[in-house]
């Protein structure tokens, strides 16, 4: 039986399973697809925004997180589709199975982030859907480029396209654009239109206007497991600040698939590890309360152990 059982190769949950490891708690990760990475392994970008990683694209990030795993001895299932999640009928922890396997733990992470929102578009060889492999997987040199989408990625994908060539690029949002102002600036304001549109992808046109290439970037959405039931706040898992899932004991969630603020690489990272962190207070106050003291002294868990509890 793990300690700690992890569901999710991206960013935080790589992060918490090498914590979890490191902090001496036996933890296995569970990854579905044939490698680590999460959302980074579809960016061919350089992300400017990872201290010490200076040049680095997602991609880089997402070979490094599996290189690093394994030089660290983290143990690790690639191809584990996580297809139940279960507690115990009558022993403490959680039975993870998949079609083919089962796993038992006494504490769980989920860290199955999120997926580009399709919103009922479908991806081809002119469509693309989220940011990155989708994108630049589409020749856009000398074609017309609508972007769907008033965020950073909507924006940023404008500029990209209008960096590899295209004849004209175009922005639509239904409400007033939500990017970063310095993104906006590197964008015409006369391509930026504001306001209800119609949008029929099988003749390409936008409120009408014909274009050769449809790029939708309407955010993300959580990976949640189907098989349980878990409190959403705004369609993500609602959690406390220890990372713990609101109601499900020793249940934990981290990265992108939570609520937490302003989901990106540096966040994932910084909240693997604090849940990590949170399981190792639990894990050792309940190992203390497991094994009283001889010696007639009674166990009082400290200040952080405390918080972590009561959180």
């Amino acid at each position: 039986m793990e300690d700690v059982l992890v569901i999710g190769g991206g960013p935080a949950g790589a992060a918490c399973a090498l914590w979890s490891h490191q902090l001496g708690m036996k933890t296995t990760l569970l990854e579905k697809d044939a490698a680590m990475g999460g959302l980074q392994r579809r960016s061919p970008y350089t992300n400017r925004w990872l201290p010490a990683l200076p040049g680095k694209t997602g991609q880089d990030v997402a070979a490094q997180l599996h290189s690093q795993l394994s030089e660290a001895g983290v143990s690790h299932r690639l191809g584990f589709e996580a297809m139940s999640i279960q507690r115990e009928a009558n022993a403490p922890g959680w039975r993870v199975s998949s079609a083919t396997a089962s796993l038992q733990a006494h504490y769980v992470v989920i860290a199955t982030g999120s997926v580009p929102r399709c919103s009922g578009f479908t991806e081809s060889d002119r469509v693309g859907i989220g940011p990155g492999s989708s994108m630049e997987r589409i020749a856009v040199r000398g074609r017309r480029v609508a972007i769907l989408g008033g965020g950073d990625n909507a924006f940023d994908q404008a500029i990209f396209a209008g960096s590899r060539g295209a004849h004209s690029v175009d922005i639509y949002c239904r409400n007033i654009p939500r990017a970063q102002p310095l993104l906006q600036l590197e964008v015409l304001p006369e391509r930026v239109h504001v306001g209800p549109f119609e949008v029929d992808a099988s003749r390409m046109t936008v409120d009408g206007v014909h274009y050769d290439v449809i790029g939708v970037q309407y955010g993300f959405e959580a990976c949640v497991p189907a098989d349980l039931r878990l409190p959403l706040r705004e369609g993500y898992v609602d959690v406390e600040r220890s990372g713990a899932v609101r109601g499900h004991d020793d249940l934990f969630a981290a990265g992108e698939v939570t609520n937490y603020w302003h989901p990106c690489v540096a966040t994932a990272f910084a909240h693997g590890a604090q849940v990590a962190k949170s399981i190792q207070y639990r894990h050792l106050r309940a190992h203390r309360m497991a094994s009283p003291p001889t010696d007639g002294h009674t166990f009082a868990a400290s200040a952080p152990e405390r918080a972590a509890v009561a959180a």
